[in-house]
């Protein structure tokens, strides 16, 4: 296959970045334009945004419409952002660490370009300006980046092959979102509605939480958790010091996590101590206690399963700003208490719990254990509805598998599609 070298600047017809309107002005925010910040690449295709602004934000700040079909980068950002690369389904304002590039049809496909520099995220990395605290790239660097690229025809047929992968993998996860729901409905029908089975030979009295059937109990959370302990993050190279080789999961990774992608948590090496008390085992819950933004509360959470241990290589601790919860099954079903955490999140009970200083959302998460009610079912119940769930998780983690596959046989196929050695 014949390719052509260009500079990236020759096949572009527009590249820029934007900014971020003035915060404490809430003028300028929920609005109705999407506002993309460089967290959000994490994402590899994106048609909505965690904030959005307004008409003023815009005219009063240097942000910049990126348009459907362009392809985003994180020119800075914490962890593993700076780099990383997004494909826009929909027109979206962009911040000052996200550039956007548009590309001339004519000869280089969106999607090409999305591809290729998704295949080269160390590379990028390492084209950061090394003046800056974060480092960052610069447009100045990418415009001289340079672009191996076969005619518009083959560049078609090689996006075609690798779209397809991507396909199967939002296929998998919106699969999985229809189970979660499943879950959760089963969840609200036993808990919320109670209907569980045998509700009609139940006597209901008042409590707390309104009425509820005589044989619940309501107790705060913190006594049913027997073990907490907040994350760690370790460092990037092996040492005597640091030993341990862990995987570190972040609150943003979590939903990544449920769906069987996982190169967004990063591989790090840790304190023999440290890793001990952190390692998550089966069963355990993740919890977020800092982060969030308006539109998402902080607090999310995820349950530990088995085969998701296997897929980190049962190595695996959350992050500085998670908490590792660890349920006393003697008393609570961690599949349960999972789900009321869940309860909670949505309705956005959770809220209660939460304060803010210099932008940033934190959790008082001892406040929450000593103050935040639980419901809690007869043990049997919990059980009935544990054992009701498993099938609709069994095949969640199927699906998070197959998306791991899939995954990995993509990011196989890439550099050798890119550098032409698999002709198409």
């Amino acid at each position: 296959m014949k390719m052509q070298l260009y500079k990236l600047n020759q096949l572009l017809l527009d590249m820029h970045s934007g900014g971020t309107p003035d915060t404490s002005k809430p003028e300028y925010w929920n609005g109705n334009f999407k506002w993309l910040s460089s967290g959000e690449t994490r994402q590899r295709f994106i048609e909505n945004t965690e904030s959005q602004i307004t008409q003023l934000g815009i005219e009063k700040s240097s942000t910049k419409l990126a348009k459907k079909n362009d392809v985003v980068m994180a020119c800075a950002g914490q962890g593993k952002t700076r780099g990383q690369v997004s494909f826009l389904l929909d027109d979206m304002y962009i911040n000052q660490s996200v550039i956007a590039m548009t590309t001339d049809e004519k000869i280089l496909h969106p999607l090409y370009l999305f591809y290729n520099l998704s295949g080269r995220y160390n590379e990028l990395r390492g084209s950061s300006d090394a003046s800056s605290t974060r480092g960052s790239i610069t447009t100045k660097s990418l415009k001289k980046l340079a672009m191996l690229i076969p005619n518009i025809e083959s560049q078609k047929n090689i996006t075609d092959i690798l779209i397809a992968y991507d396909n199967l993998i939002e296929n998998n996860n919106k699969r999985i979102k229809l189970l979660e729901q499943m879950a959760e409905n089963l969840y609200k029908e036993w808990f919320l509605r109670f209907r569980f089975p045998g509700f009609e030979n139940v006597e209901f009295v008042g409590s707390s939480l309104g009425k509820l059937p005589s044989t619940f109990d309501i107790v705060k959370i913190g006594t049913v958790i027997e073990y907490y302990i907040g994350g760690g993050w370790g460092e990037e190279e092996l040492s005597e010091l640091f030993p341990e080789e862990a995987y570190v999961v972040r609150g943003t990774d979590f939903p990544n996590v449920k769906h069987g992608i996982l190169d967004s948590c990063p591989l790090r090496y840790h304190k023999s101590s440290n890793y001990n008390q952190r390692a998550f085992k089966v069963n355990d819950i993740a919890f977020e206690v800092s982060g969030g933004t308006q539109k998402q509360p902080v607090g999310r959470s995820i349950l530990i399963t088995e085969r998701q241990l296997d897929r980190f290589n049962n190595r695996l601790i959350c992050a500085s700003f998670c908490k590792l919860i660890r349920c006393n099954i003697k008393k609570v079903s961690p599949r349960y208490f999972y789900h009321w955490l869940q309860y909670l999140y949505e309705t956005r009970i959770i809220e209660q719990y939460q304060s803010q200083s210099t932008g940033i959302i934190n959790f008082k998460f001892e406040y929450f254990l000593r103050k935040c009610n639980l419901m809690i079912p007869p043990k049997d119940i919990m059980d009935k509805f544990t054992e009701s769930v498993k099938p609709i998780y069994d095949e969640i983690d199927n699906l998070a598998e197959q998306n791991s596959k899939l995954i990995a046989q993509r990011d196989m196929l890439l550099p050798r599609l890119m550098s032409g050695k698999l002709e198409v």
